[in-house]
């Protein structure tokens, strides 16, 4: 039985490693407590922002989730119905890339035993930085949890690349606020 591959399949063994080494979209999910009427809620407090290590980036956030927001009828208080914790983390992310080369000999199919092979190689690491935001909501009277947003993935490098990032993801994490 022959179980070697088509000439092809190291090409297309590549072009895969390839694609599962690109940079991912960041991934959104959502959660919520089941049976909240969140039409009683319509207004919110800050308990706690996301802390980053820039105030700029810090300021961008709260002002686009304050926008979210906004956007379905909530209002900022002092005192609100509802109250946010919203939570940064960020991590740098070391992988290492390789570049290898081979060369054999051998016979196809056939049962002969013999063969030279010779390979070389090197990897070079690669770092990144990935995050993590959660925006949790509480009731504000009885303290209890009812909605979660998480979104997480690589961190842009730029300002005008976190800028974009955050005009991207913060209204995805909102685009099915409040819960039905």
């Amino acid at each position: 039985m022959n179980t070697r591959l088509p000439v092809y399949a190291p090409t297309f063994l590549a072009l895969l490693l390839l694609a599962a080494c690109a940079s991912s979209a960041p991934v959104v999910q959502t959660d919520q407590a089941p049976g909240v009427d969140f039409s009683r809620y319509r207004t919110y407090s800050w308990v706690e922002e996301p802390q980053t290590q820039s105030p700029l980036v810090r300021d961008k956030l709260v002002r686009a989730i304050d926008a979210q927001l906004a956007s379905k009828g909530w209002q900022r208080a002092a005192d609100g119905d509802v109250a946010l914790l919203g939570r940064w983390d960020a991590r740098e992310e070391v992988s290492y890339s390789g570049t290898s080369f081979g060369f054999g000999l051998g016979s196809w199919g056939g049962n002969s035993g013999g063969g030279i092979g010779t390979s070389t190689g090197s990897s070079r690491p690669h770092s990144k930085m990935v995050g993590a935001l959660a925006i949790d909501m509480f009731d504000a009277k009885t303290k209890q949890p009812i909605w979660r947003a998480t979104a997480s993935g690589d961190v842009p490098e730029s300002p005008q690349g976190i800028d974009a990032a955050i005009a991207k993801v913060i209204p995805q994490m909102f685009a099915k606020f409040p819960p039905p």
